[in-house]
């Protein structure tokens, strides 16, 4: 007989679990590379849009400041516009009224009458206002309504009026409101 034909001595059960270990170590050493490979990819490209972002943001932020440097420079130009704009305005409204003192005192001149005297004049704003004394009294109210007459004047406006027994004078005080020039 033969012994040697039904028994196996070799151990091939624990050899095929030892096959089977090293190859589950090996796909998980496998797996494990792979996964570690994969996260720094991952890594690497969120870490990479970041600096992008950051990059995209500061660009945004300097863009920001030189539109904020252009409209201040902007509202400087405007204010300095509306300036000059308000000096131009005030030079030709010189411009227009620069004869009218010399039509006002022309007028005045022209208006009154003989024993009429002036001793103030004050122009403020569209009134003048002027002090002075008669010798009749009713040379004062005559030479009011040579004034009403008078294109630049409107109705003039009796203020006070005072006789002084002493030196027969009436002193007054009157309201002379100026026309508007347009009209």
């Amino acid at each position: 007989m033969n012994l040697n034909t039904g028994i196996n001595l070799r151990p091939w059960r624990e050899e095929r679990r030892q096959k089977q270990q090293q190859t589950f170590t090996q796909l998980s050493l496998l797996a494990l590379v792979v996964g570690l490979l994969i996260s720094v990819l991952l890594w690497q490209s969120t870490t990479a849009s970041i600096a992008v972002i950051q990059d995209e943001n500061q660009l945004i932020k300097n863009r920001m400041t030189k539109l904020d440097a252009e409209i201040r420079e902007v509202a400087n130009l405007r204010e300095k516009r509306q300036q000059l704009l308000n000096r131009i305005g005030v030079i030709q409204k010189l411009q227009d009224n620069r004869s009218v003192t010399v039509e006002i005192m022309d007028q005045l001149a022209s208006s009154i009458n003989n024993g009429v005297y002036l001793t103030e004049i004050e122009r403020d704003k569209n009134q003048i206002l002027i002090e002075g004394s008669a010798s009749p009294s009713q040379a004062v109210a005559a030479w009011m309504r040579n004034l009403k007459e008078q294109p630049r004047f409107s109705e003039p406006v009796l203020r006070s009026l005072t006789t002084d027994d002493q030196s027969s004078l009436t002193h007054f005080n009157l309201l002379l409101p100026l026309r508007d020039s347009k009209q």
